[in-house]
């Protein structure tokens, strides 16, 4: 579910050891971020990772799975967000 729904808002399968998922926001920055092989669900740890990985709270990161928050809205959010191409979610 949630690998479909992060497909469905413009990221791309990079398949390596880990189910890597890919989005490149032109002007901004690339996300990056996986889903294990192992596990078919996502834990709230987990959740809150591959969230600030996609520069979201864990609770937009449910909200853009669940589908309320669209890939245009996350777009502009990223967009908003990573001044200088740097997530301020991840510590670069």
């Amino acid at each position: 579910m949630v690998q479909a729904a992060l497909i469905a808002k413009g990221m791309v399968p990079d398949e390596n050891h880990h189910h890597m998922l890919r989005k490149k926001i032109d002007g901004v920055t690339e996300l990056v971020t996986r889903i294990s092989h192992s596990s078919p669900d996502i834990r709230r740890d987990l959740a809150t990772l591959m969230a600030r990985q996609c520069a979201l709270t864990t609770s937009e990161f449910w909200r853009l799975i669940e589908c309320p928050l669209s890939e245009k809205d996350w777009n502009k959010l990223v967009k908003e967000r990573c001044v200088d191409g740097r997530n301020p979610f991840i510590g670069r």
